[in-house]
């Protein structure tokens, strides 16, 4: 009994803290917030039963733009969502990802050091 105590409590300790790269969630949502990157902007946010059902999410942070960018899209998967289609090239990263009846659209570019991560969920048309 102590050892099923012990293990439900750490995953309820880790289940938080992002597989992957990734950071927590966007709160009450499924949708992961870059780790240890800021949000700066939230707009046109719409949620309903744990779920981003609509809005945009930028976020600023640093480091390697692709491992940034391949980390996220990891733990997004890890979530739940499915990929749909990738582009990188130079100092862009861009991706869309489905999940339900949902698109996150992704674009992460990277200038002077410091990558700006656009994340925006809309419903599959």
């Amino acid at each position: 009994m102590n050892k099923l105590m012990a293990v439900l409590a750490a995953g309820v300790l880790f289940q938080g803290c992002g597989v992957f790269g990734g950071g927590g969630v966007y709160p009450d949502t499924d949708v992961v917030e870059p780790k240890d990157f800021e949000l700066k902007v939230a707009t046109g946010i719409e949620k309903s039963d744990g779920k981003l059902r609509k809005g945009n999410l930028e976020y600023t942070g640093a480091g390697d733009l692709v491992q940034v960018y391949r980390d996220y899209t990891a733990s997004m998967r890890s979530h739940g969502w499915t990929g749909d289609a990738d582009d990188i090239a130079g100092s862009k990263a861009t991706g869309t990802l489905r999940k339900d009846n949902r698109t996150c659209v992704m674009e992460f570019t990277s200038a002077s050091g410091t990558i700006k991560a656009t994340v925006k969920v809309s419903p599959t048309k």
